[in-house]
């Protein structure tokens, strides 16, 4: 679901579908987070019902709300060679160090994150930079660049959740190096 948007930026070649559909679910994403601040209760209700589903506690974003923003922001400031390799990469980087990490993840690199997880992250980015390479214009240098940037940040134990951080350190910096090379 979360490659909608990129995938609609590559293949229509136009920003403005790809930021409605972010506005509109960064909106909703919002809204949900405004009632579930508002009514703690009913969210209480929800963790205990449904608490495999839904971790975050009220009064904490959830990683939905920080990729959906942190995709609105991309496509508001970064051309598109970058946006789309970057938005990938938030997407692949995540769930291929999520799905490797918790079933093979082995060597602990800081908790809950481990080596193993790492080079999965940067096994599916290679996949998904082989898949739109010749669909954009971007020097394989400054995707390999963006691919060990998003591994590297997904990795580090920041405070702030790594759907924000991933999704905006990556593009501000391949578009540094983009603007250098």
């Amino acid at each position: 679901m979360g490659s909608m948007v990129p995938l609609l930026y590559l293949f229509t070649n136009s920003i403005f579908f790809p930021l409605i559909i972010s506005s509109f679910f960064l909106t909703l994403l919002l809204s949900l987070e405004f009632e579930r601040w508002k009514n703690p209760n009913v969210w209480d209700y929800v963790l205990r019902k449904y608490g495999k589903i839904f971790k975050t506690p009220p009064g904490k974003l959830t990683g939905d709300t920080y990729f959906m923003l942190a995709t609105f922001i991309v496509l508001l400031f970064f051309e598109k060679e970058i946006a789309i390799p970057s938005l990938f990469f938030l997407v692949f980087g995540d769930a291929g160090s999520g799905i490797i990490g918790s079933k093979y993840g082995k060597t602990k690199i800081f908790p809950g994150k481990s080596l193993e997880g790492f080079i999965g992250g940067i096994f599916f980015n290679f996949i998904i930079s082989f898949l739109i390479y010749k669909f954009i214009d971007l020097s394989f240098y400054i995707i390999l660049s963006g691919i060990l940037i998003s591994s590297i940040v997904e990795t580090l134990p920041l405070k702030i959740d790594d759907n924000l951080t991933v999704g905006l350190i990556t593009p501000f910096f391949m578009n540094i190096l983009k603007n250098i090379i």
